[in-house]
């Protein structure tokens, strides 16, 4: 059943920008195993480790922060059906990095935006990293 206020005939309008003042605080990544996320997130991608503890750690970025979280199940899919992506200023640089720890990054691709291309985590998750031509 719809939401009454904004669901059925003659029901108000949602707001406009409903969310667009709310804080976007952090996404979160449900892992199966927490001991082999977090060494992937935080050794080799380099990610500080802003708090943690026996089911969950958080990790900052350079924008919102990633929680990885043991704690329960994934809702409702089966396969990742979400996307990370990182901004970088040297998409080539990073690449190296990223190989030189052991990661396998797609091949670069050319978008009317900029430079794009990704890698998965150990648990399948896609990651995108971009270098914006703008």
């Amino acid at each position: 059943m719809r939401d009454a206020a904004y669901g059925g005939p003659g029901a108000m309008a949602p707001p406009e920008g409903l969310l667009a003042s709310a804080k976007f605080s952090e996404v979160f990544v449900w892992v199966k195993n927490l001991r082999k996320m977090r060494a992937f997130y935080h050794e080799t991608l380099g990610l500080p480790i802003a708090y943690e503890n026996e089911r969950f750690v958080e990790l900052r970025t350079g924008g919102v922060p990633i929680a990885l979280h043991s704690g329960r199940k994934a809702v409702g899919r089966s396969k990742p059906h979400w996307f990370l992506e990182f901004v970088v200023r040297d998409l080539d640089a990073t690449i190296r990095m990223l190989r030189a720890r052991g990661v396998t990054c797609e091949r670069v691709r050319e978008e009317p935006f900029g430079r794009i291309s990704s890698f998965v985590d150990p648990e399948g998750n896609v990651i995108g990293l971009e270098e914006s031509s703008r």
